[in-house]
C-alpha cells in the first residue's frame, strides 16, 4: 500500500464526505486506503458516514470518545497500511492528484519526513500559516514581528520549488511511515493545537527535515470542524505543554515568565483577549487538566 489517508471527524460529514470524494476524484496511479475516525459525533452524523460506505469504499473507525486532532489521528493511524501517511483534515478538499506528487517527491528525498501543500480558500486566496516557524523563546523575544512579515512576503510570492521550514499546517501533513514512526506520531494527550509543532521538533531530532511542497495546492475550508469551544485557554494549554515537553526545565520556565509578563500588561488593556491565556501561564498551564478533554 502506497499512502494511507487518515480523516478524523468530528459533527462534521458534509466536509468529511466532500474530503472523501475529492481524494476518489483526483487521485490515480498509486495504492491508497482511507481512514475516517469518527471522534464520537452525534448518531446522525455517523449515520450520514455510514450511509456514504455504499457509495465510497473507506474504513469508518468509531471512537468511544472524543480523542481530539493528534489522538483521533493516531488512532486512525493505528489500522493504517501504508508506506506513507497522509493526514488530511475533513474540511480540507483536493483539487489535483496531490497524493502522487507528493508519493514521488518522497520517495526521492530520504531526508524528508514530513510535507505539507499549499493550501488556499474556496475563492483561491492563498491561506496564511501553511508552514511558519517554531513559536519558541527566540521567537518570543526576538522575532515575534519580522518572521510575520518574511512569512507574508513567502506566501505571495510565486514558490515553485520545495523548501526545508520548521512545520507545516496540520490541515495536511504527508509523512513516510518509518519517519511517522521513529519520532512516535502524534501525542494523543494534546487535545487540539500545537500538534504540527511538537511532531516536526521530535521529527528534526530524529535527522528528519519538515518541507514545504508549493507546487501542488489544496482547498482548506478553514476550521469548519473546530465549533464554539474554549480556544485560547486550548491554545495556551497546548502550547505550554509542547513547550516544556520539548525543551529544558529552565527553557520552559523562562518562556512562561515572559508569557506571564507579555499577558498580564496586554490583559490591562484587553482583557477579553488576553485575560485567560494569562491565567493559564500563571497557573502553569501545562498541566493537562485545564484541557478541554478534562473538562468533557
Amino acid at each position: 500500500m502506497d499512502v494511507s489517508i487518515i480523516i478524523v471527524n468530528f459533527n462534521s460529514s458534509g466536509y468529511t464526505i466532500n474530503c472523501i470524494d475529492s481524494i476518489y476524484k483526483f487521485t490515480k496511479d498509486l495504492s491508497f486506503e482511507i481512514i475516517v475516525v469518527d471522534n464520537q459525533s452525534k448518531p446522525e452524523d455517523v449515520k450520514t458516514l455510514e450511509s456514504h460506505l455504499k457509495i465510497a469504499d473507506f474504513t469508518l473507525i468509531k471512537s468511544k470518545e472524543n480523542l481530539g486532532f493528534g489522538g483521533g489521528n493516531d488512532l486512525g493511524y493505528q489500522h493504517a497500511s501504508g508506506n506513507h501517511l497522509a493526514f488530511v483534515n475533513n474540511d480540507a478538499e483536493l483539487t489535483e492528484n496531490s497524493l502522487l506528487q507528493l508519493l514521488h517527491y518522497s520517495q526521492s528525498q530520504p531526508k524528508v519526513g514530513c510535507i505539507g501543500l499549499k493550501q488556499v480558500n474556496e475563492d483561491g486566496h492563498p491561506f496564511k500559516y501553511s508552514f511558519r516557524q517554531f513559536i519558541d523563546l527566540k521567537y518570543h523575544l526576538f522575532d515575534q514581528k519580522k518572521p510575520v512579515k518574511y512569512y507574508s512576503n513567502l506566501y505571495n510570492s510565486d514558490l515553485s520549488e520545495p523548501f526545508t521550514v520548521d512545520l507545516v499546517s496540520g490541515a495536511f501533513m504527508f509523512f513516510k511511515t518509518e519517519a511517522y514512526k521513529k519520532c512516535g506520531g502524534f501525542d494523543p494527550k494534546i487535545f487540539l493545537f500545537y500538534e504540527e509543532m511538537d511532531i516536526c521538533l521530535r521529527l528534526k531530532k530524529q535527522g528528519y527535515i519538515t518541507q514545504y511542497y508549493p507546487k501542488s495546492t489544496f482547498i482548506h475550508y478553514m476550521g469548519k470542524s473546530s465549533g464554539n469551544v474554549a480556544i485560547k485557554r486550548e491554545f495556551t494549554v497546548s502550547y505550554l505543554y509542547v513547550i516544556k515537553k520539548n525543551y529544558s526545565t529552565l527553557y520552559y520556565q523562562f518562556l512562561r515568565f515572559i508569557l506571564i509578563l507579555k499577558y498580564g500588561i496586554k490583559s490591562i488593556f484587553k482583557p477579553k483577549k488576553h485575560l485567560i491565556p494569562f491565567k493559564i501561564a500563571l497557573k502553569g498551564g501545562d498541566s493537562l487538566r485545564f484541557s478541554m478533554r478534562a473538562k468533557g
